[in-house]
């Protein structure tokens, strides 16, 4: 789907959008326009269907280029979000992961912390019962990811977006992650896992259907 989201695409996947968008444009206001003039005119002539058949072949010459070019533009996306996830998410020691996320309200020793929004304050949910489910999609080529906690009776009670701290606690820590095939992918090979999330996550990550017990 073609996407003209100057903000968030990458300057390249924009132009090549425009330029996509103006060729079809030229197309079938040109080209369109010269087969049915030239219809008119020589009706089921030679000179016809030579000018049919030129239409056309500029037509799937120029689609041809634009694939290729943005086959190589998506490899190169691919590879700059691939590098943005390995700066961002590079490995940090359990300890230092641990003490930032009791300095900033995401654990205790022993639990999550789960805000209630001031209804019932802030209740716990123990690690050996937690449950985390790791979420992720993309829009415009952004990529965004978040982690949902369960409690032990299967209901979500709290999201957290996926820092550096976040994802080395998890790592470190035995918590069971639902669909962690995911998350190991996500963790060991960024540029497989951006692949996928291009594939798959241009909305909303859809969950399988997971047996929380």
């Amino acid at each position: 789907m073609i996407s003209l989201d100057k903000k968030n695409l990458p300057g390249y996947i924009y132009k090549l959008n425009v330029a996509l968008l103006i060729f079809f444009a030229l197309w079938f206001t040109a080209g369109v326009a010269a087969m049915v003039t030239v219809g008119c005119i020589y009706g089921e002539s030679v000179i016809t269907y030579a000018v049919m058949g030129g239409v056309f072949a500029l037509f799937f010459l120029g689609l041809a280029i634009f694939l290729i070019a943005d086959n190589k533009l998506h490899k190169r996306l691919i590879d700059e979000r691939a590098a943005e996830l390995e700066k961002e998410f590079i490995d940090m020691p359990f300890e230092e992961a641990e003490r930032i996320l009791k300095e900033s309200g995401v654990i205790t020793d022993y639990s999550f912390i789960v805000n209630d929004d001031g209804v019932l304050g802030k209740n716990t949910v123990p690690f050996e019962s937690a449950k985390i489910e790791f979420l992720f999609y993309s829009v415009s080529t952004h990529i965004y990811l978040s982690a949902s906690l369960y409690n032990a009776d299967g209901k979500i009670v709290e999201s957290f977006e996926l820092n550096r701290a976040l994802c080395n606690f998890l790592r470190g820590k035995k918590i069971k992650i639902l669909n962690a095939e995911h998350f190991e992918l996500f963790v060991k090979d960024k540029k497989a896992f951006v692949k996928f999330v291009y594939t798959w996550g241009h909305r909303l990550f859809q969950r399988a259907q997971i047996s929380l017990n």
